[in-house]
């Protein structure tokens, strides 16, 4: 991202949230970075973050201040929001007809074990448990049946709620992964576990080759991302066994080191592109070139080609 952006004389710059420090006064809004105090802010922020991390008391706040600034965020924080919690991604498509296993949760985490005793009996086990913002494969598990359920729930640990999902036997052990950028689908992966487990996550010793996404495939994952209003995203498709697929969940901050060495592509650039048309689109108004890169701790992309 810094290459392209000095190619293009644009200028760029790397901030991390903890250096951020947001003000409301006398009618108007300011920003510190490092106690220094922002007198020109930038056109476009690229955020990149991991989705664990991101708290609507904190992060979230201070994008929301930079939108009010004036800021073009890629992703903005209303789509971040959408997909920072698996089942507020659910919820959203959940009205417009989006094939989805499945899904349900729950409100308070004391009584868990008597919310599984009386939920829906029409729900077919086995049953997949996710944490609602866990990510890399982690925090995930198979229940076999009800009462393993029930035994295990005591177990779970309630940094954030768990969603059960209907399990698609179809897709056990592998899952499509497809990036999609600015309205545009940069690829497809599919994803497959090397040991026998449920999940295919790369991160968590899956592999990744490249997939020929269907049409009714693309068509899906356009329509979802136009739907949570997101610039850039991944999507995670389950297949079904007529074909067809189920929306696994969206992930408002994909990681793309092993997106990259499957397609030979580098996600990175394309983010950056997309920065950069909007920055132009902006130019027109404004008279700031600046690209900046919102992020949290030291995390920037698995560390990929984004970094400066």
């Amino acid at each position: 991202m810094s290459r392209m952006c000095k190619e293009r004389r644009v200028k760029f710059r790397w901030v991390h949230f903890e250096d951020v420090v947001i003000s409301a006064e006398y009618g108007s809004l300011g920003m510190r970075v490092k106690d220094r105090k922002i007198a020109y802010f930038p056109l476009v922020v690229v955020v990149r973050s991991q989705v664990a991390q991101l708290q609507a008391d904190s992060e979230i706040t201070v994008l929301r201040h930079l939108e009010l600034i004036g800021c073009r965020l890629i992703n903005q924080s209303s789509a971040i929001l959408k997909c920072v919690n698996k089942m507020w991604t659910f919820q959203e498509l959940a009205g417009n007809g989006f094939p989805l296993p499945y899904t349900f949760s729950y409100g308070g985490h004391s009584e868990v074990g008597t919310t599984l005793k009386t939920v829906d009996t029409n729900l077919v086990y086995p049953v997949v448990a996710k944490n609602c913002r866990g990510c890399q494969g982690q925090s995930v598990f198979l229940a076999r049946d009800r009462m393993q359920m029930i035994d295990t729930s005591h177990l779970l640990k309630h940094e954030a709620p768990y969603l059960f999902q209907q399990y698609v036997r179809e897709s056990h052990g592998r899952d499509v992964r497809v990036i999609v950028i600015g309205e545009r689908i940069l690829g497809a992966m599919l994803r497959q576990s090397c040991d026998g487990r449920m999940q295919s996550n790369c991160a968590a010793g899956g592999r990744g080759e490249r997939y020929q996404l269907p049409p009714d495939g693309e068509k899906l994952a356009l329509a979802v991302a136009r739907s949570l209003r997101i610039d850039v995203c991944g999507i995670d498709l389950l297949f079904n066994s007529d074909g067809s697929f189920w929306i696994c969940e969206v992930n408002c901050n994909p990681g793309f080191k092993h997106f990259n060495a499957a397609l030979q592509v580098n996600v990175a650039e394309s983010i950056t592109e997309l920065a950069l048309q909007e920055l132009e689109r902006l130019r027109e108004v404004r008279k700031l070139s600046t690209v900046t890169v919102a992020d949290t701790s030291d995390y920037c992309s698995d560390h990929g080609d984004s970094c400066p």
